[in-house]
Order: C-alpha cells, then structure tokens, then sequence
C-alpha cells in the first residue's frame, strides 16, 4: 500500500520515533548534541519539527541510536526521505501562511478529522464558488484563484487516500440559513447545501438546530487531527480568523469532550442532520424560483409598458391600448408626472 500521508506527518512521525529511541537510550538532548558535536538549539529545532533533518544528520542520529543499517533503521530513513518530499501544494506556498501550510500538512494525513464548524461550510465539503465566495470575502485583494484551487486540490487528496480518513462535522444550523453568495446569487448557496446532502454518503454530517440554544461550538469552530502508529493528536482552534495549533495533552483532552458533547447532547442524529440539510436546500430552492418567476414577470410587464411607450402616441398609458373605443386623453405638458408621460418613460 502507498503511504501517501505526506511530508508533514511523516515529518512528525519520524521526530516521534527518534524521540523514543533518544529515550530508551537514556540520552538527554544535551549529551546527544555533545556526542555529535551539535549545539543544544540545532537538536532543539529537530525534534521542535521546525527543521527538516537532512539524510546526512538522520543517518548520524541513527547511528548514535544504534539502529543505522537494521531493519528499524531503514524504516526510518524511509520515513525521513518522504519527510523531505515537497507537498503537492509547494507551488502555490505563497498564498498560505505557515499556520496554513501546517494545517493543510496534517489534514493531508490524518486518520480522522473532526471539527466543529459554527458559521461556515467546512473547506473540505465545499464546492467552488461557495469557497470562491468566501476566500473573496477574507481577502478581497488576495490571490483568491490560487486559494480556491488550493482547497479543491485538498479535496482531491482526501478522495484518493486509501483508506479514505474518516471525517466528522458539527454545524451549526445558522450555517445552512447563511446565504453565502449574497442575495443576488442565491444558486450558489443552494448549490451548497445540495453538495452536502450528496457528501453526507462519505462523511458524518451532523446538525446542531436552532432550538439548541447556547453551546461550546458557538464559542469558535475547531479541528482535531488524530493519526496512527502512536502519533499524539493536534488541536486547531479558530479565533478572529487566526488558527492555533496545540499538541498539549489537557487542551485536545478538554476539546475532544466538548466535540463528543455537541455531538451526544446538542446536535441531531445523522438521519435528521440530513432532513434538515435537504429541508433548507428545498427552502432556498423555492425561494430562489419564485424569485425569479417574479424577475420574469416583471420583465414581462416593463416589455408591455415599453412597447406601449413606443407607440404612435406616447402619451398613451399601457393600460389603455385595449381601450381603443374611449377618448385617448391628451399627451401631458412637459415636466407633468401624469400617467402618461410615467408609461412612455419607463
């Protein structure tokens, strides 16, 4: 099987392991770094994840391990040469932040995602224009392709990972009445909701209704990322449009409850999450055509009224064009706000 987890969670996978193995030698970073001839800050951004080991520095770590040229040893170099692969969206790196980049990197490879979504869709449920919308709105004068493309990209990736990570979302029911796309283009909101009935087959789609009341989630949407082979999960939170991202043990404890919460005691089952979601989507739908069943009478009407204008006497009101037995009053004087002179110019 291809592991296709990607550079950032090989790279954490292998600070992991190495870790491990410095422990049950009973080194200290200090006295690894002493043995190798390292600063104590160069051994530090290693094992920090802020660095990418080069194979030459690997290969001097795992002898000093005693691994180097085992069956344990190769695994690690395999692990450190995919760490060092380029990610699928490095060309487009310029358009993400760090932050960013580090999120991207995890979702790419996490065994299960969940996350809390209060006021929008999740990027991974999207379609394009509902992100087009919202990438336009966060950064009006940004590289608004390049994002959009960025998130498609990420979706793709999630439906070619074998095995397909599981993927659970909490929305609020606020996120399925927010017209995103604005009122004059209701379709792209309606598109949206009919996506997510079509993606609730793959993912776990989860309502929390209005009548819910007050919860954590409304409080500011969150991610939790757990991997496997003993990799420690990571929590990203959200708050004024900033994500932070910590490995610490009592934060993604306290965050992991308060998901299992609004999912046991706030939110609706997955059966009555996707009424919800169709109901909406009808709403809208309906909404949307009588809108413009509206916009075409009403450009109906403005054609009647123009060709009556355009007729031999301009000052004949529309309505009167059938009344051809009945004195036709005269055209008004100039500047008049009568009925005439109001049909003619409309």
């Amino acid at each position: 099987m291809i592991d296709d987890r990607g550079p950032v969670v090989h790279q954490a996978l292998l600070i992991h392991r190495l870790i491990e193995l410095r422990r049950g030698q009973g080194l200290t970073q200090e006295k690894v770094a002493r043995s190798l001839e390292w600063s104590h800050a160069k051994l530090m951004r290693y094992e920090g994840g802020t660095q990418v080991l080069p194979k030459a520095d690997l290969d001097a770590l795992l002898d000093l391990y005693r691994v180097l040229g085992t069956a344990q040893g190769r695994k690690l170099q395999e692990i450190g040469r995919k760490a060092r692969d380029k990610p699928w969206w490095y060309p487009h790196r310029h358009a993400l932040s760090v932050e960013e980049r580090y999120y991207v990197g995890l979702e790419m490879g996490a065994a299960r995602i969940r996350q809390c979504a209060p006021a929008l869709v999740p990027g991974l449920v999207r379609t394009r224009d509902y992100a087009h919308a919202v990438c336009s709105m966060v950064d009006p004068d940004g590289e608004v392709g390049t994002l959009v493309e960025v998130l498609m990209g990420r979706q793709g990736v999630m439906l070619t990972r074998s095995p397909v990570p599981e993927q659970v979302y909490v929305l609020d029911e606020a996120v399925l009445r927010r017209i995103v796309g604005g009122r004059e283009k209701p379709g792209v909101m309606v598109r949206q909701l009919h996506h997510l009935v079509e993606r609730s087959a793959s993912v776990q789609l989860r309502i929390i209704p209005e009548e819910a009341g007050l919860h954590f989630g409304a409080l500011g949407g969150f991610t939790l990322f757990d991997f496997d082979e003993g990799l420690p999960p990571v929590l990203h939170t959200e708050h004024r449009g900033r994500v932070v991202a910590s490995k610490k043990e009592e934060d993604v404890h306290s965050y992991a409850e308060a998901f299992d919460r609004l999912v046991e005691e706030h939110a609706l089952d997955a059966c009555r999450s996707l009424e919800l979601i169709e109901h909406h989507a009808r709403r809208l739908q309906d909404r949307t055509n009588a809108a413009a069943s509206e916009g075409r009478a009403e450009t109906h009407v403005n054609s009647v009224e123009t060709s009556a204008g355009a007729g031999e006497d301009p000052g004949v009101p529309a309505g009167d064009l059938l009344a051809v037995s009945e004195p036709r009053p005269p055209p008004p004087p100039p500047f008049s706000t009568g009925l005439g002179a109001e049909a003619g110019s409309e």
